[in-house]
């Protein structure tokens, strides 16, 4: 069995237990006590595991609404200005975008010079003191003025670990679209 097959089964076990019902995201687990700028490296490692940051090509945007614990996309609280700008110092984003969560079909839009990604993260929550797990939802936008392409959506959940000073990704786990509250 894949790691990626044991994580996901984990996360669905652990969505069965009492108590907490209702918790999707970082079941049993709590939010890490981490600096901000470990909290960017921890998101930009997710971000690296999904996509190819450092291609000139690629536009990620970031929305800084968190994502909840629970079921969908509801706003969860915002992703400090300090984790953004280091986010931005890194490259890791090329700037932020809210588009809305409900009540539009599609592909968002944007301002920004080119078609990219907006991507919203959850907490970092805390596994060991040097591992963590994050989740990581992307969906396309496309820019103001252009003609609207494929709407693609993903959610994934990483551990993401610290080795040496860095943060990776060392597993990644899908979210099925009844966590986003989308259709199938």
């Amino acid at each position: 069995m894949s790691a990626a097959a044991a994580l996901l089964i984990a996360m669905c076990i652990a969505a069965c237990e009492p108590g907490d019902s209702n918790i999707v995201r970082g079941k049993r687990l709590a939010i890490a006590v981490i600096s901000p700028a470990d909290q960017a490296h921890v998101y930009e490692a997710a971000a690296r595991a999904s996509f190819s940051v450092d291609d000139p090509s690629l536009s990620l945007l970031l929305d800084p609404r968190l994502l909840p614990r629970t079921v969908g996309l509801a706003p969860a609280g915002q992703v400090a200005p300090s984790i953004v700008a280091e986010m931005r110092r890194r490259s890791v984003i090329h700037g932020t975008c809210e588009p809305p969560l409900t009540g539009t079909t599609g592909t968002a839009r944007c301002n920004a010079s080119l078609p990219g990604y907006v991507v919203r993260y959850s907490p970092v929550f805390a596994i060991t003191p040097d591992s963590v797990q994050v989740y990581f939802y992307a969906q396309k936008y496309d820019v103001p003025d252009a003609p609207p392409s494929e709407t693609l959506r993903f959610e994934r959940a990483y551990q993401v670990a610290k080795h040496g000073g860095q943060w990776t990704a060392v597993r990644e786990g899908h979210v099925p679209k009844e966590i986003r509250n989308e259709p199938k």
